[in-house]
């Protein structure tokens, strides 16, 4: 945060000796924070004279703050443009839903419900911008292990969200589901996530997990396999083979018990935490 700040400070300099048949202008900042020139957008808003300060303009500096990594700085900015009574409803909709995100960022559970709660409360219609403030309401929950509150904020999420949000809600309800003892409605629930989600490593293994709880081998060897195939990257641990282990276990496959365990001992470290249980 302190080499953003002394960066800030620098394009303040640069830009201050621009010119002044190029001054600057509340849309220039605007321009540099869509184009990802968050330095630029900062420091351009910091010389605006107060005059050609607007609420864009605002809105723009506060995204750039945020994009910087200065939480705080963002999060006053929003606050401050929230108490602007000329605000549509809709834009007071998306920044008391960005406060949510910022507290939510912060670990600051607590607080990213109540701004979330209030987003929705906002929009009396059911839109994906509902659907996805439902969905950070019940992240939010999970954080604080109030797992039937999230399911129930995730459950109406999904009838309100739209593409990736979809697959994302139906990751989030398979994962509450196996916290509450679901496991029907949250296999059900990870299996629904396409295959090109950037959640679906994440879902086979958690659906092989879920497999081999249930007692479902075959398909608890499907997943394993799949995932290491496919997705070694989150397979990389001893788990994916600490699985194989009990499926071969459970079909009385006894010989491939023992070619996985060996295998298993030469391929990870002694103290190794699923290698320790094979």
């Amino acid at each position: 945060t302190v080499l953003v700040k002394c960066l800030l400070l620098l394009s303040l300099a640069m830009v201050a000796l621009v010119d002044d048949t190029s001054a600057q202008h509340a849309s220039d900042v605007q321009k540099f924070n869509v184009e990802g020139d968050h330095f630029r957008a900062l420091a351009t808003y910091e010389l605006l004279p107060s005059k050609k300060i607007v609420p864009e303009a605002k809105i723009a500096a506060a995204k750039s703050a945020w994009a910087l990594g200065l939480n705080r700085q963002a999060a006053d900015s929003f606050d401050s443009i929230l108490r602007d009574p000329q605000l549509s409803p809709d834009t007071r909709a998306r920044l008391t839903l960005s406060r949510a995100v910022l507290e939510y960022q912060e670990e600051r559970y607590q607080e990213g419900c109540l701004f979330a709660e209030k987003a929705v409360s906002l929009l009396s219609e059911p839109s994906p911008l509902r659907g996805r403030a439902l969905l950070l309401w019940g992240q939010s929950f999970v954080r604080m292990r109030a797992y039937g509150n999230a399911e129930e904020k995730f459950s109406r999420a999904l009838l309100e969200v739209q593409g990736g949000d979809k697959a994302e809600a139906h990751f989030n309800l398979g994962l509450v589901g196996m916290k509450l003892g679901k496991y029907t409605e949250a296999q059900r629930h990870l299996e629904s996530i396409p295959m090109d989600h950037e959640r679906t490593a994440t879902a086979i293994r958690l659906l092989a997990g879920l497999s081999l709880e249930t007692k479902q081998i075959d398909r608890a060897k499907f997943w394993i396999e799949k995932g290491k195939n496919e997705y070694p990257d989150v397979f990389v641990d001893s788990w994916g083979d600490y699985g194989l282990l009990q499926v071969a276990l459970a079909k009385g496959d006894i010989e491939s018990a023992r070619r996985i365990e060996e295998y298993s001992k030469k391929q990870y470290a002694p103290s190794d935490s699923w290698l320790v249980l094979m």
